[in-house]
């Protein structure tokens, strides 16, 4: 049988996905006053989309979330979210009283293109975001930060964090659709996760005030409680 990746990441992905669709299924009469064609018909259309693919290319392997190498990923991933969170917090104190430094460091180390969807639990975002990190972090800007009262173990936690990942590149890389996939089955999980992404962003905002329903679409929350 074809799958997408042999990484188990990739079958929690789509796992999650399937949880948020029937969410969406679930909420589609509430969620159908803020887009026009979200509807009863599109709602059904898109679980039947999900469970095909996953009768199609997951069928014997929806065990493998269960396995080490997933809950090995899974550690890496809280691990890294919350030493940015703890990071940016630190930055926003420590230089409130110079904005002009601290918006060109949000944007050099990744934090204003990948921050707000990273921890709504967009794991490709939170992937980019480490990387952007690590790899545009200055000795002088670091030090800075560090003379503020940052401890330089917090960096080095982060950039830890980004080494481990890199060990599951491939399981980013197959998510992003805007790569070359080899296999028909990467192209439509990517397809799949692209429009799940755009629910999510949209039913986030929409039940900002009920936090029940709120964290039904919140890709990290569900991919963390399969």
């Amino acid at each position: 049988m074809e799958t997408a990746t042999a990484c188990p990441t990739s079958t929690a992905t789509i796992l999650a996905c399937q949880k948020i669709a029937r969410s969406f299924k679930e909420n589609i009469y509430e969620l159908s006053r803020v887009r026009k064609d979200w509807d009863p018909e599109y709602a059904t259309s898109l679980n039947v989309w999900i469970n095909d693919t996953i009768e199609k290319y997951y069928a014997e392997n929806l065990d493998s979330i269960k396995d080490k190498r997933y809950r090995d990923w899974h550690e890496v991933m809280v691990a890294g979210l919350q030493s940015l969170k703890v990071l940016r917090a630190a930055l926003k104190v420590d230089f409130k009283n110079d904005k002009p430094f601290l918006k060109g460091l949000f944007k050099k180390l990744g934090y204003s293109d990948y921050f707000s969807d990273a921890k709504n639990g967009d794991h490709v975002s939170l992937y980019k975001f480490l990387s952007a990190f690590v790899n545009n972090l200055e000795e002088e800007s670091k030090q800075k930060i560090i003379h503020k009262g940052v401890p330089e173990s917090l960096f080095e936690k982060i950039q830890e964090t980004a080494r481990q990942i890199e060990e599951y590149k491939c399981c980013f890389e197959a998510l992003e659709s805007e790569n070359e996939l080899n296999t028909y089955a990467q192209k439509e999980v990517a397809e799949i996760y692209e429009t799940i992404q755009d629910i999510c962003r949209i039913a986030v905002a929409y039940f900002q005030f009920d936090p029940v329903k709120r964290d039904e679409f919140n890709f990290y929350k569900v991919m963390v409680n399969l």
